[in-house]
């Protein structure tokens, strides 16, 4: 009896890797995939060191797998170019689903510049955003193809190999592709839309707000210049980046203090009634 079990329990197994998708990013000493771009010298972070309310360049690396003899192979779209795309949940829900697109980096290595809070549609922010609270990010790479007319002129394409809809899996186990560093409550990352950017490949008629091109926005975290010009009015936003046009009495929001020389300072509050 023991000897059956165990052998299910290895088919299962095999079954699972034999349907995972890998990349050839480097690891962490999780074992979860690096998937932080260093855009400043050009190579991989040496870890995933940003949380969620961060903004950094997502990238993955095909080089070795089904994916990169894909996209050297002729595009099926007349005139078309391949690229991959990404799509990608969380432990705390989904993030838009139309910010999936990504673009070259370099050699194999395709990715785009993001921010999760940013990005979060159906998320629990309030989970995500709790002191000390991880998101664990999932998700499946496909394919597609564009034109300068068409930014989808393929879509949801998967070399023959793949089983479509196969998620990435670094550990071989169904388990997540990273994860955030513990929320700390203190980086809150300047707010930023896709359409700010002139790039097809991204699409320009809707703005998406927390996705940009690869490296399109700095990553690191930035020391703000200290204007002495007096605050003539404030912004509030909620932590996913929507206005508040009254301020807050209570819980945690954002505070955008606008100068009179056109700076601004951005803080973090939380309110707590007694």
């Amino acid at each position: 009896m023991k000897k059956i079990t165990f052998l299910i329990f290895a088919v299962v197994v095999s079954l699972i890797q034999v349907n995972a998708q890998t990349l050839n990013n480097p690891k962490d000493a999780s074992g979860f995939y690096i998937v932080k771009w260093d855009c400043a010298n050009n190579r991989w972070a040496s870890s995933n060191n940003f949380e969620v309310d961060e903004t950094f360049t997502f990238a993955v690396d095909v080089t070795g797998t089904a994916w990169e003899t894909w996209l050297k192979e002729t595009p099926t779209a007349a005139g078309a170019t391949r690229s991959l795309a990404i799509n990608r949940w969380t432990g705390f829900g989904d993030v838009n689903g139309n910010t999936n697109r990504m673009k070259p980096i370099t050699g194999n290595i395709y990715g785009a510049t993001w921010n999760i809070a940013q990005l979060a549609t159906t998320m629990n922010m309030t989970s995500a955003t709790t002191p000390g609270a991880q998101t664990y990010v999932f998700g499946a790479v496909f394919g597609f193809e564009y034109t300068a007319d068409a930014p989808g002129a393929g879509w949801w394409m998967w070399p023959s190999s793949i089983p479509g809809g196969t998620a990435i899996d670094p550990l071989g186990n169904g388990g997540a592709i990273f994860a955030t560093l513990p929320y700390t409550g203190t980086k809150t990352s300047a707010e930023f839309f896709n359409d700010d950017y002139d790039n097809l490949l991204f699409g320009t008629n809707y703005p998406e707000k927390g996705y940009a091109p690869a490296c399109a926005v700095l990553t690191s975290v930035q020391t703000p210049t200290i204007s002495k010009s007096p605050v003539i009015g404030h912004k509030y936003y909620d932590l996913q980046g929507a206005e508040i046009y009254i301020e807050p009495n209570q819980g945690l929001f954002i505070d955008k203090a606008i100068k009179a020389d056109g700076t601004f300072d951005v803080i973090k509050v939380l309110k707590v009634k007694e």
